[in-house]
This record gives C-alpha cells, structure tokens and sequence, in this order.
C-alpha cells in the first residue's frame, strides 16, 4: 500500500529532475553559442554575418531540434556614449521540447533566447 501511494511521486519527482537537466543543457548550449558568436564578430568588422551564424549553427548541431538560421539575429550598432565604436549583438533563439509535457502546466515546446551584445575591436 506504501508503495502504490509514493511510487507516483517518486516517478514524478524523478521525471521533474530529468527535465529540468535536459532543459537546463539546452539553454547553457543556447547561451554559449550566442556567447561565441558575438565573441568572433567581435574581432572586428572583416568577419560576416554567414560566419557567425555558422558558428552559432555548429554549436548548436548537438541539441535535438535543430536550431534554424531564422532564429540567429546578427545587428551591428554604435555603441552609446561611443560614436566611433561599434557593437554587435547575437540573439540565439529555440525551440526546446520537454521530454514528458504536461498538458495545460507547461509549454511545449519552451522558447529559449539568448542575446549577447560585444564591442568590436579595431
């Protein structure tokens, strides 16, 4: 009988640990490859659009689903308070299914964004 009451919970709470790593892998990927991606355009203005989001595109090769170029936004700006400076911003975006979702308590899939602003260098 002890066992029938506290099996549910015990699965659950082990699903719920699963989960949160799983999810939290996912967005230190998301967050890195945003990171890097504006860590390379911030060597300087010779590096392109296409390169960053290919780097961006190969980090994130390891997450289930696919992340698209549409969801990688390279904007190059003047850094405020620096009219001669530029800065770049690398926003990362995905979309995470849960391993087990529970209808009406959590989205699925989740939509996680990243965005990392540098300055350029030279």
């Amino acid at each position: 009988m002890e066992l029938a009451l506290t099996l549910p919970v015990l699965l659950l709470l082990l699903v719920g640990v699963a989960e949160l790593g799983n999810s939290l892998n996912a967005y230190m990927t998301v967050v890195d490859a945003g990171r890097d991606g504006a860590r390379l355009g911030a060597k300087g203005p010779l590096v392109t659009e296409d390169q960053i989001k290919a780097l961006v595109l190969n980090e994130t090769d390891r997450l289930p689903n696919q992340v698209q170029l549409t969801d990688i936004t390279v904007t190059r700006n003047v850094m405020s308070g620096y009219p001669d400076r530029l800065s770049i911003r690398v926003t990362v975006c995905y979309d995470h299914s849960l391993i087990l979702g529970v209808p009406l308590v959590t989205p699925d899939p989740i939509r996680m964004c990243s965005t990392t602003t540098m300055p350029v260098v030279g």
